[in-house]
């Protein structure tokens, strides 16, 4: 693949705070999270900020309904960042939760942006990640204390660039290999790319990884990569082409290790670190009643855990009188209790909490239009 390099403009922004700086020290046993960020992705954009208990609520908004659309969002150190389409804008969204502020950069015209990433930045600066699914390039956005903000962008990056990360002095992007700019066909196999800091590309191919998206969980030397699996949508009743699976690659001998299927008839694969050191990954039963379910594995060999439903691999999740509970966009805390969403009547969306065994511990509204969330 070609390598090109090409700097733009610099835009003066207000000061990005908190971007960068940790939050202490780490216990040495565990403790709860002390709150719980949503992403409420339609209708009211932006997040809804909740303790670890109670009900109260703090909102930081983002733009209008027709400016965003992410599904997703990466929070660091109070600092989030969410990136909208090409159909919301090509917008950069900056929050800083702890102060409720909020910062948009233009992305360039119809570029469509992927998943926005924070990469680790130098000299000071906060370094953003944007992969650009229609012009097959990844924007990286350098920012100062000042706020003062330069671009690089770096090309020729496949077909559709979905997800971006570090690892070393390596820069590694996750190539969904689709017609994202038309009908999000997969073309193939997912490749993953790796950019060093200095010597020529490396491509390696993602069997059974197929899609459109697809997101990186990194531990240590392993990078987790999740594809959602390929689906034709254009008639009914819908068609499953590939489901979803999770590959995993050796990053520092660059060879993949091996590559888990999703549950049979599944589509979808969301995952999520855990506080509890377990993968979990938000899909979608079938694509008939699009029922949601969390699935949770061990590390590194994507084993199912977690008390689960009979002859399933997902999570028995159970409400106050032990009613079957579905829930999107799980994520665990370090005493292994699951953190998700269920969006009811109105979009009106509702964190669940559930003990170590799937029994509700907690239910408490967040916002409306819930689509991700974090742990702080």
């Amino acid at each position: 693949m070609r390598h090109l390099r090409t700097r733009a403009f610099a835009l003066v922004m207000l000061p990005l705070l908190a971007a960068c700086g940790a939050d202490g020290g780490i216990d040495p046993l565990p403790a709860p999270p002390r709150g719980v960020a949503v992403l409420d992705g339609f209708i009211q954009p932006g997040l809804t900020l909740l303790a670890d208990s109670g009900s109260a609520t703090q909102r930081v908004i983002f733009g209008a309904p027709n400016e965003f659309d992410a599904g997703n969002f990466e929070l660091r150190n109070d600092t989030a960042v969410a990136a909208s389409s090409r159909g919301a804008g090509d917008l950069l969204w900056i929050a800083d939760v702890q102060r409720a502020t909020v910062r948009r950069v233009q992305m360039p015209a119809r570029s469509n942006p992927a998943r926005a990433r924070l990469l680790r930045g130098s000299g000071g600066r906060a370094l953003i990640g944007v992969p650009l699914r229609d012009s097959a390039s990844v924007i990286l956005a350098s920012i100062g204390a000042g706020g003062e903000t330069t671009f690089e962008r770096i090309a020729d990056l496949g077909t559709c660039p979905v997800d971006v990360f570090q690892h070393g002095t390596d820069l590694w992007v996750v190539d969904a290999n689709a017609t994202c700019a038309t009908n999000y066909r997969s073309s193939g196999p997912m490749r993953l790319i790796r950019i060093p800091s200095s010597g020529a590309r490396q491509v390696i191919t993602l069997d059974g990884l197929r899609g459109s998206g697809a997101g990186v969980v990194v531990v240590g030397d392993v990078a987790y990569i999740a594809a959602g699996g390929d689906a034709d949508f254009s008639g009914f009743p819908f068609t499953l082409v590939a489901g979803g699976a999770i590959a995993r690659v050796d990053l520092r001998a660059r060879t993949v290790l091996g590559t888990t299927s999703m549950p049979n008839g599944t589509y979808g694969a969301s995952a999520r670190l855990g506080g509890d050191g377990l993968l979990h990954v938000s899909l979608s039963e079938d694509l008939a009643t699009f029922t949601s379910r969390i699935v949770s594995y061990t590390l590194p060999d994507l084993s199912p855990a977690g008390t689960r439903e009979t002859g399933a691999d997902w999570r028995r999740l159970r409400d106050a009188v032990g009613a079957p509970v579905t829930c999107s966009a799980g994520v665990s805390d370090a005493l292994g209790r699951l953190h998700c969403l269920q969006n009811r009547a109105g979009s009106a969306t509702f964190l669940l909490v559930f003990a170590p065994d799937g029994t509700l511990v907690r239910e408490v509204a967040a916002g409306q239009g819930g689509v991700d969330l974090r742990l702080r």
